[in-house]
């Protein structure tokens, strides 16, 4: 199930999912659960394009203000989430079992005596 809302500024019809389907790749469970408050907020949005202004112009306040969160949000949508290295080791350091051997023991061998 969908909606239909017309763009204000483009006088286009959007269609608005409003079942909680989405798209993604097949067997991603994931996304059929759908992103119904960002549905919401998106649909909000469109059909009241100068509330999306009002929030970009005061999110760009805030960053001129020197809001920590507000600059990291602006760069992470700007210039991408920085990426985090992460390194896996085994304790403390050593090299991470890569493998399993197995031995198989004679148990008689001890028995003999």
């Amino acid at each position: 199930m969908s909606d239909t809302i017309q763009n204000d500024n483009t006088n286009k019809d959007l269609e608005i999912n409003t079942n909680g389907s989405k798209g993604g790749q097949p067997g991603n469970q994931n996304a059929k659960k759908g992103k119904f408050f960002t549905d919401e907020i998106r649909k909000l949005l469109i059909q009241n394009p100068e509330q999306k202004q009002s929030i970009a112009e005061g999110l760009i306040q805030a960053a001129m203000a020197r809001e920590p969160w507000a600059v990291k949000e602006i760069m992470d949508r700007m210039e991408g989430k920085a990426i985090q290295a992460t390194e896996i080791s085994g304790p403390d350091g050593a090299e991470i079992v890569k493998g399993i051997g197995i031995v198989f023991v004679d148990g008689h061998a001890n028995n003999e005596g």
